[in-house]
């Protein structure tokens, strides 16, 4: 998780750099939005996968509703700013979007990468 908070991180400031001379600050706004709201989505994920492990009964029920709840809050609170927002607040979505891609790389590329070293 430090890993791709660090690229989000990153990529949020070279967005920002590049939205500026481009006279779409706002969008590169609302795109470092998206990046966070995915990061809050990704700590929120890992809070619950803990807490459900570590309970003494652990039960899908707890993990399936705490997933349903906080996907509605991020869409919900996704398309309000789209909306609200237009046509820049389109952005949250690519936020949303580069930090899936962040994540997913950083997971996958550590463990690519110690498959290679396997004799």
């Amino acid at each position: 998780m430090r890993r791709a908070t660090i690229v989000a991180i990153v990529v949020g400031a070279l967005v920002m750099m590049a939205s500026g001379p481009l006279d779409r600050l706002l969008l590169g706004v609302f795109i470092c939005g998206g990046l966070a709201l995915g990061w809050l989505n990704a700590y929120l994920t890992r809070m619950a996968v803990n807490r459900v492990a570590n309970s003494e009964s652990p039960r899908k029920q707890g993990l399936l509703l705490s997933s349903a709840v906080r996907l509605f809050g991020i869409t919900a609170v996704s398309i309000a700013v789209a909306f609200f927002a237009r046509p820049s607040g389109i952005g949250i979505f690519f936020g949303l979007a580069v930090f899936q891609v962040v994540l997913v790389l950083c997971t996958v590329l550590p463990e690519l990468k110690e498959l290679r070293q396997l004799p």
